[in-house]
């Protein structure tokens, strides 16, 4: 609604609703390259160089508002901390058939050891609240970063990657860690497997498997190597569920189970990547935020694994096998009552997800 006010009012007082502009920030070293590309009729709407009244801008008009037009520039995007090496350059594009553009260039200095720019862009809003401009900085061998002005939006804060990359990794860690933590699904397969372990060490084995196989199938769909449809991956991670806690039920004797864990989690992998999916889109260091968000979700599980062994070894209850005293690392009754209650919950989520409840 507010848009279409806005286009209603830039109509009425003769201002183009679709007014845009572009920016190119170019950073080697030190040395920084600036370059807008304005159309000429947002430029004739700010400043008076249309001397003519044909909607056009001339050579000889832009070169006798030249300096009008770089004190304006100034005003309306702001650079900071950097300072310039020269003034304004100008150029005319366009014309005729194709649209006009004025191109503005400058080069600027950039401080000693520099990790970022700080940018300010309110160019022609105040006549034309619409506009846009979409910024690109492409900082050294860094991928390019891109954000856009308008909505309110008039402040960038941008570091380069070298800067961002500690943020990255612990911003990602926490949502791997909080994902752990409020994933009941996640949770109730581990729980499964940590009941059905024998001791310690079988126990470390499994989870060993299971965070090898998610961990590549992580980073293989967060990175668009591999694509499953997330309902048929949501299924499958249900059924996996469901499968160790009948699987845990119907075994009589301890028995490794780190191959099951290493082909179900593969499917979680796939189930962790949806849920990143999102996150990544438009983030330039994915293999950062994949590490951070990887690094997360194996502490979200160790602190789960450590909690529960602690607990196991502590509870009353016969481990007895054969006459091994300790062949289980948890008790019958809970080994059998965890698994019944996870079984279910995993046919419970199938039936769910699958639209049948």
């Amino acid at each position: 609604m507010l848009a279409f006010l806005l286009t209603l009012f830039a109509g009425w007082f003769g201002l183009h609703p679709d007014s845009q502009s572009s920016s190119n920030l170019v950073v080697r070293g030190r040395d920084l390259q600036l370059e807008l590309r304005c159309q000429a009729l947002s430029v004739i709407e700010a400043v008076e160089l249309d001397r003519d009244g044909n909607l056009t801008i001339s050579a000889e008009e832009l070169a006798l508002g030249a300096e009008e037009l770089g004190r304006y520039l100034e005003r309306r995007y702001v650079v900071s901390r950097a300072t310039p090496r020269a003034g304004w350059a100008f150029e005319l594009t366009g014309g005729g058939l194709e649209p006009q553009h004025v191109l503005a260039r400058r080069a600027f200095e950039l401080p000693e050891g520099a990790a970022g720019l700080e940018l300010g862009c309110t160019l022609f809003q105040e006549r034309n609240p619409l506009h846009r401009d979409i910024a690109t900085v492409r900082w050294n061998d860094d991928e390019p970063a891109v954000f856009l002005f308008g909505e309110g939006l008039d402040t960038w804060r941008f570091e380069c990657a070298d800067a961002r990359r500690p943020g990255v990794l612990a911003s990602y860690f926490r949502l791997g860690v909080e994902h752990i933590v409020t994933g009941y699904d996640h949770l109730a397969f581990l729980l499964a497997l940590i009941v059905a372990a024998r001791r310690l060490r079988s126990l470390v084995a499994v989870v060993t498997a299971f965070t090898a196989s998610h961990s590549i199938s992580l980073a293989l769909a967060a990175l668009d190597l591999v694509h499953v449809p997330g309902l048929l991956v949501e299924l499958a991670i249900a059924l996996s569920i469901a499968y160790v806690g009948c699987e845990t039920l119907l075994v009589r004797k301890p028995a490794s189970r780190w191959l099951e864990a290493f082909g179900f989690g593969l499917v979680h992998g796939l189930g962790f990547a949806g849920f990143l999916g999102e996150s990544l889109l438009y983030e330039p260091l994915k293999l950062s935020a994949l590490a951070g968000f990887n690094l997360g979700v194996e502490a979200g599980q160790l602190g789960a694994v450590l909690l529960a062994f602690l607990c196991l070894r502590w509870l009353p209850g016969s481990r007895e096998h054969e006459g091994e005293p300790r062949a289980w690392l948890a008790p019958k009754w809970l080994r059998w009552s965890v698994s019944a209650l996870v079984a279910a919950c995993g046919f419970w989520w199938f039936l769910e997800r699958a639209g049948w409840l």
